[in-house]
């Protein structure tokens, strides 16, 4: 880390991830671009994070903030930016990682367009080895506020933000919101700053492991997130005035990752209720993977009870 204004800030949150931080951090350490800072937020965490990570500590290498109780992710990431100098700012979940050239293309695409105050690197889900597993498919930016209405593709690796962003426009800290609180997010900042940049490379790296969020979520604590989700995104006037066009895309969105993570649950009904709600809010939901993935997985159901 160099001087008092680095170039970069990595703001890296966490809770009870002491078998993942170091690993993650160890990444950071190894950038090909130096000038960063790296804060991490302690959520509260009830295993040794905070005695693994005193050592780093001691040498400047991080930052460390500790709350006083859990808050969720939102106020977890609210609490870096707050701490942060950087000229730009990203996050980095910690049990994730940054390939060795992350930060340097990031600091040449933000020297190369100075108008970009948003733009973000490819990722891909690797095992616990960084093996990987699964490659997104990343459509290309034509209209980023549809295409955000339709699914969080910038999920929260590798997104860049200029100062003027992250000093102004902050994290929803309800907790209803924790699963989706980084689509609210990347919506109501694309509403403000629609010019979405991107840097065509895979430089971050999404592990995938028994604990991650996504796989432990529970379908009633969905169903309460996303209530929580439309009522805000029917009264805001961010929403209201920039995503008019696509509220039902939004909705459709949500419905749908209801019926994944019902599927998954093993309750059909549920994925067949939410699966048919989001059909009805958006057609062109008939063509995406997700929902010809659930088609697939309902036919199949049929045929074995008929066998």
């Amino acid at each position: 880390m160099k001087g008092e204004s680095p170039f970069f800030s990595v703001v890296i949150p966490t809770y009870n991830r002491a078998s993942f931080i170091l690993q993650t951090l160890d990444t950071v350490f190894k950038q090909s671009f130096q000038d960063y800072e790296i804060i991490v937020v302690d959520d509260y965490s009830t295993d040794n994070t905070r005695e693994i990570l005193q050592p780093l500590v001691s040498q400047n290498k991080i930052k460390f903030i500790q709350h006083d109780q859990n808050y969720e992710r939102g106020k977890t990431r609210n609490t870096g930016m707050l701490h942060a100098q950087g000229k730009y700012l990203t996050f980095l979940d910690s049990d994730d990682f940054m390939y060795p050239d992350c930060l340097k293309d990031a600091y040449e695409y933000a020297i190369r367009y100075p108008d970009k105050k948003i733009f973000h690197n490819l990722y891909e889900l690797v095992n616990e080895k960084k093996e990987v597993l699964y490659k997104y498919d990343f459509k290309p930016l034509k209209n980023p506020l549809k295409q955000l209405a339709e699914g969080n593709f910038l999920s929260c690796h590798g997104v860049f933000l200029h100062r003027d962003i992250y000093t102004t426009i902050f994290w929803d800290e309800n907790r209803l919101l924790s699963g989706s609180e980084d689509h609210e997010y990347w919506l109501r900042v694309l509403a403000h700053y629609p010019d979405l940049g991107r840097i065509n490379k895979v430089n971050t790296g999404v592990v995938e492991h028994a604990q991650r969020s996504v796989n432990t979520a529970q379908v009633a604590q969905g169903e309460r997130r996303f209530e929580y989700f439309f009522q805000k995104i029917d009264i805001d006037a961010v929403f209201q005035k920039h995503y008019k066009p696509y509220l039902n895309k939004i909705k459709s969105t949500c419905y749908i990752f209801l019926a994944l993570m019902a599927f998954n649950a093993g309750d059909l009904q549920k994925m067949k209720l939410y699966k048919r709600k989001a059909l009805f809010l958006d057609k062109s939901l008939f063509f995406r993977k997700n929902y010809l993935y659930l088609t697939y997985q309902q036919l199949r159901s049929i045929f074995k009870k008929k066998k």
